[in-house]
Formats: structure tokens, sequence, C-alpha cells
């Protein structure tokens, strides 16, 4: 910067400075995320930015006269959660089956007789399965066909990576005989070569996605402020959606329609079907439509998850020995895709849950380009829940972020069967991460709300040993959730010269009894220095 723009800059931010703020936040216990000052009692706001932050006293004598005055009242404020981690997937008009989260056979054909009562003809019927229906193999398209004929059902385990259709849902879903398995999933057959209507992985999310090109674009946009509306209400002030349920294109245009208060980072998803047609693999233009959008960055899916087997170990599940899982793609597929992370200003995220899937990514890394060079790009693992210590090293040395999602850790139980008491005492980490350097931000990847996940993480029903405390907990929801889409300098901290989005709670997440943590929400949400929710508690 030139000595005329230097000085040109600071006479910007004494000016800005100088004025009274618009709105002053007053008496309050407030959370910063920023080290230099942790804790305040006040801040003030001028535009979409922090302008102050001391105390009380301080910050009232900086207020003119036309400068709003809050009185927080001692309430608890944070900077806004950042969800890094989020998926919105508008849907069909359709009726679930109402079942539990581990549905046995039976329960799913008790579950198909009430839903049809409820269905209209040729309505979308929906449910969700976990290991041990995915484990029954007589579940089939066939099996479907007997018990809903007519009625397109579609069955969906709840880790997303694994779907069960009947004829009428693969109809729906345009998946012929003729299909060719897309780049990274594959569509299961019976012993003559039918359709026998299951799917993995990106058979699945192709299934998602054409069956999500069918909503009509009124409900897509009411979908996302919905979510934005029950987002605002957590204090969540930044959606990171991972776009893998409607191409990009048609994400940006609903969002601009939308019209939400909030901060949208979406993710494009590429998938490959035969003929080598691949949608989003291209930036939408123009990436950034509003101030409060952005469409920079791909996802990629390396491998599944243990609940199927499917995550990619390198030793063998423990409960089927022979079983290592797998990778979605080749090593030169998957080279490519870090190849394009590496040589564009295209943020990368990788799906990679298995030690194996992540020392491949990691692999793919290091062959690829220099380590300086990563560290500045941020290169993303999303869950790594098999993160394993002789890794560790290399992955800082990256400058990985991970992004971890408390709501895994309640799996406890079928991880361990899956994989063992030896690697499950050092899975799902999050404490070895921080004292190793890693950063690591938070996404809900289901369960929205986000004292929820700061209960899950600070307890950590899968590894007690790994939890971190509630204020670690926070910054990794608030700054360490800016830092992995690399925008740490703005927001995710209350200081000056940050962004102005921040949460003011009904009670105090660092200190609330364990059973309360579920009921906090936010009473006034502010994104840019705007209101975003005001439940007219703060005066």
């Amino acid at each position: 910067m030139g000595r005329v723009a230097i000085v040109a800059y600071v006479l910007v931010l004494g000016g800005c400075a100088a004025a009274a703020p618009e709105t002053v936040l007053l008496n309050g216990k407030i959370f910063t995320s920023n080290s230099a000052q942790p804790w305040a009692e006040a801040l003030a706001i001028r535009g979409d930015r922090v302008i102050a932050v001391g105390d009380t006293a301080t910050i009232r004598s900086k207020a003119g006269a036309s400068t709003r005055t809050l009185d927080l009242g001692g309430r608890t404020v944070v900077p806004g959660f950042n969800d890094a981690h989020a998926h919105v997937g508008p849907h069909l008009p359709l009726v679930r089956l109402t079942v539990g989260d581990d549905p046995m056979t039976t329960d799913i054909a008790a579950a198909l007789v009430e839903a049809l009562t409820r269905a209209g003809p040729g309505q979308l019927i929906q449910g969700s399965f976990g290991g041990r229906l995915w484990e029954d193999a007589t579940v089939t398209r066939t099996w479907l066909d007997q018990r809903a004929p007519a009625n397109p059902v579609r069955l969906s385990a709840f880790t997303g990576h694994g779907v069960i259709l009947n004829s009428a849902a693969l109809t729906l879903a345009g998946i012929a005989e003729t299909t060719g398995d897309p780049e990274g999933g594959r569509f299961l057959r019976d012993p003559s070569g039918r359709l026998n209507g299951r799917g993995e992985e990106y058979a699945d999310f192709l299934v998602a996605r054409h069956l999500a090109q069918k909503v009509d674009a009124a409900s897509v946009v009411q979908a996302y402020r919905a979510f934005a509306e029950e987002a605002a209400q957590f204090g969540i002030t930044t959606i990171q959606l991972m776009g893998d349920a409607l191409p990009m294109r048609t994400i940006m245009s609903s969002l601009v329609d939308a019209g939400t208060p909030l901060r949208w980072h979406a993710y494009r998803f590429p998938i490959r079907e035969t003929g080598n047609v691949t949608f989003d693999s291209r930036p939408h233009l123009p990436p950034q439509p509003t101030t409060l959008l952005d469409a920079r960055g791909m996802k990629f899916i390396l491998d599944g998850t243990p609940v199927e087997r499917l995550a990619f170990m390198r030793a063998p599940y423990a409960d089927a020995p022979v079983e290592l899982g797998r990778l979605n793609v080749s090593g030169e597929r998957l080279r490519e895709f870090v190849g394009w992370g590496y040589a564009t200003e295209d943020p990368i995220l990788m799906h990679a849950v298995g030690d194996g899937a992540i020392e491949a990514y990691v692999s793919a890394m290091e062959q690829t380009g220099l380590a300086e060079v990563w560290r500045q790009k941020r290169p993303r693992i999303e869950h790594g829940d098999f993160l394993m210590p002789d890794q560790r090293e290399r992955v800082k040395a990256l400058g990985v972020v991970v992004v971890q999602n408390p709501v895994h850790f309640l799996l406890r139980d079928i991880l361990v069967d899956r994989v063992g008491a030896e690697r499950a005492a050092v899975m799902q980490p999050m404490r070895s991460l921080l004292e190793a350097g890693i950063p690591l931000a938070l996404g809900s990847d289901g369960q929205v709300n986000p004292f929820l996940n700061i209960l899950w993480a600070s307890t950590h029903p899968g590894n007690a040993g790994e939890a971190i405390t509630r204020e670690q907990a926070v910054t990794a929801y608030t700054r360490g959730s800016a830092y992995a889409e690399l925008a740490d300098k703005d927001k995710g901290h209350l200081s000056v010269g940050a962004l102005a989005d921040l949460a003011v709670l009904t009670a105090d997440v660092f200190t609330a009894p364990p059973g309360s943590m579920e009921g906090i929400r936010s009473v006034l949400t502010i994104v840019g220095g705007r209101v975003a929710y005001d439940a007219g508690v703060v005066r």
C-alpha cells in the first residue's frame, strides 16, 4: 500500500472512530472471541462494523443524540454463530415414515402401512434408517414394491450416504435401467443386472439432486427463508451451505430471491454422471451477487461413513475383518480435485472420515504443491472423525482446517462396534487438534441448534478425553468457522473494525447447566449492524 493510500486509510478509520455510533450495547457480558480482549461490558456499532469495545462507562460516553442505546441487563453476548457445515434440502411434498433412528425391517414395514393411509395418490413417502436396515439385503426395490406399489418410496440412510428406492421412486428420480453409475457412487443391481433400488455415495447424491430439481421455485425460496428464520433465532449469522441438493445456479438465484438477512457461503458440489457431464465444476457468476452471498469453493466427498462401513480405513473394520471401506474416486481424480484447489482461488472442502481417506487426501496435497502455499489456502477436512495421531503433524504443516460436527459424537456405540476400542479411544479429535495447533471449526451437519452442539463439544459423548471447554467451542463456532472460510479478518470476533455480527442470549452459554443448554436462544441477532431477529426483550 502506497504512502498516500495509507494516510487516506488512517484518516477514514479516524473519522469513523470519531463519529458517534449508531448503536451501543451496554451492561453486558460480551465474549469477543478476540484473545487480546476476550471479555467486555459494552460495544459500539457504526454502519456494519464494531467501532469500540470496552467498559460500559467508556462506550456510553461515545453515544450521540441519535445513537440507539440498548441495555443488555447483564445478558451474555457472543459473536454471531457461523455454522460451518449446514444442509438445507428443499423437498417435494411428502409423507414421512414415523420410525426411530435405527429401525428394524419390521419397523419400516409397519410404518409404510400407516404412511399409506396418509399419503395422497402418487405422493412421495420418505423415511430414514441406520445400520441395521442397511445390512438387511432383503430390503430392496422389490421388497418396497410389494408394500407400496403405487407411491414413490425413498428410504435414506440418516448419515446421508445410502438410499433404497422402489420402482416408482426410481422413475420419479429419472433413474432407468440404462442409467450408469455416477463417478464416486454406484447403483446396486440384482444377479440379473436389474437395479435393486439401492444406491451408495454419489448415486444417492444424484437421486437427491434430481428430486430437489423437481421442487418448484417458490418452495425452494421458502425453504431458505424458513431455515434463515430459525437460524437467526439461534444467533446464527453465517450459514456455510454444503450445496449438494441443488445445482449452484439454482441455489444462488434462490438465495437472491429469498433476501434473507443472514450471510450465506454456498459451496459447489460437482457430480459427474455417465457421459462425462459435470454439474457445478465451474463457479457460478457472479460468485458474490450480494454482500451477504458467496459462492466460492467446492466440496468433494472422498468416502462414506463407518455406519455403512464405507469410510475408508487403513486397517479393517473390527466387526468385518475383510472390509476397509473404499475411496469414492481414484488417486488420479483426487489429485485433479486437489490441483483445482491449489491452482485457483477456489477453496477446497474434502469430506474425509476414515484415516485411509485422510491419508489419501493429505498425500495428494503433498504431491501437488508447497506446504506454504497450502497454508494460505486453508484446505478443509469435513468431519475427520478418524484423523489419527500419526497424521496430525502433516495436517498441521499443510494448514488444513478440520470442520467437526458434534452431532456425530452421539454415535459412539455403533462406531465402537465398527472400529473397536483402540481406534475409538482416539476418534473424533478436538482437544488434541487444538493442542497440536490445528485450526478447528464447528458445523451442525443436521441439528441446527448451536447450543446443543456446544454442549456435545464440551462433554463429547463419543470420546470424553477429546472434549473442549465451552469457550473453546464458542470460539470454534465463531472465529474458527470464519477462519475456515477465509473470512476471519472481518468476522467471527467482536473487535474494532470487525463486522457487527452478534447474538444476545437468553442465558449464559458458558455457565448454563447442561440440561438447559437446548433451550437457549438469541433475543437479539444483529448482522452487519442490522437487526436480523428481535424478540423485543432488549431495550
